[in-house]
C-alpha cells in the first residue's frame, strides 16, 4: 500500500501541480472552496468499490514547498503569475491485496480542481504543464523522484502523450508506464498512470487513474473527463 501511495503522489506532483494564490479573506476562501468541490469529481462519479482516502485544499506556498526539489514544477513566482487562487485534490482507492497486484486492475483515482483569477492565467498554466511534460528529461526526473521516495527498484519509466476526445476549452492527456521490482513482495510490477487535464474558462481540473498490469479502458477515462467538464461548467456558472 505504501508503494502505491508514493506512486500516486509522485504522479500528481509531476503533472498536476495544484495550489492557491495570494492571501484571500475568509468569505472568499469559503466561496472558492465550495466552487472547487463542486467542480471536482465525486465518489458517485467513480466506478463502484472506491472509497475516499484523502482530500485537501492547497495554497501556492504549500505547493512550492512540497515540490522545491522538482526542476519541472512551477515555482511560487510561476504560480502567483498564473493567478491561481486555490485548489482542491481528492484521492480515492480500492482495497489493495497481493492478489490484486498480480491480477491487475485500477488501484487509485485522483481528482484535482484549481481556479484562477481569469482564463488567460489558466491557459498559461495549462501550457506550462504541457511543455514541461513534453521535455525529453521529464521521464528521467520522474523516475529519479519516484526511486528516491520508495524502496522499490525502478527499472524503467516512460511518458507519452495520449490522443483524447474533445472536452472543455483545452485538454491534455499523458500515459506513464513504470516497471519496478518490489523486494517487499518479491514481484515485478508494471504500473500504468493515465492523466487527463481539462481547462474550461478559468478552471483547470484533472483526473489521474493508476492501474497495475494494464491501463484502464479509454472509454472509462473519457466518461470521467466528460463528467469532470460538466462539473466545472456547472460550478463556474
Amino acid at each position: 500500500m505504501r508503494l502505491l501511495l508514493i506512486l500516486a503522489a509522485t504522479l500528481a506532483a509531476f503533472l498536476v501541480a495544484c495550489g492557491g494564490g495570494d492571501e484571500i479573506g475568509p468569505e472568499e476562501r469559503a466561496e472558492t472552496e465550495a466552487l472547487l468541490k463542486a467542480a471536482a469529481l465525486r465518489l458517485e462519479d467513480l466506478p463502484s468499490g472506491f472509497i475516499l482516502d484523502e482530500e485537501r485544499f492547497t495554497t501556492n506556498e504549500e505547493t512550492a514547498a512540497e515540490q522545491k526539489d522538482n526542476p519541472y514544477a512551477p515555482t511560487l513566482e510561476d504560480l502567483n503569475r498564473f493567478g491561481r487562487i486555490l485548489a482542491y485534490e481528492a484521492t480515492y482507492s480500492q482495497e489493495v491485496s497481493l492478489s490484486s497486484l498480480v491480477t491487475g486492475g485500477t488501484l487509485f483515482i485522483q481528482t484535482t480542481a484549481a481556479v484562477y483569477r481569469d482564463s488567460e492565467g489558466a491557459s498559461e498554466a495549462f501550457e506550462f504543464v504541457r511543455q514541461q511534460a513534453s521535455d525529453p528529461g521529464f521521464a528521467d526526473e520522474f523516475q529519479k523522484n519516484f526511486a528516491s521516495s520508495s524502496s522499490v527498484e525502478v527499472r524503467s519509466a516512460t511518458i507519452s502523450p495520449m490522443s483524447f476526445a474533445a472536452v472543455g476549452d483545452d485538454r491534455l492527456a499523458f500515459k506513464i508506464d513504470i516497471t519496478a521490482h518490489s523486494a517487499d513482495v518479491d514481484l515485478d510490477l508494471n504500473f500504468v498512470g493515465q492523466i487527463v487535464g481539462v481547462r474550461r474558462g478559468r478552471a483547470i481540473n484533472s483526473v489521474t487513474v493508476l492501474a497495475v498490469g494494464s491501463p484502464s479502458p479509454v472509454q472509462e477515462l473519457e466518461d470521467l473527463a466528460r463528467t469532470l467538464d460538466e462539473r466545472m461548467q456547472d460550478a463556474l456558472e
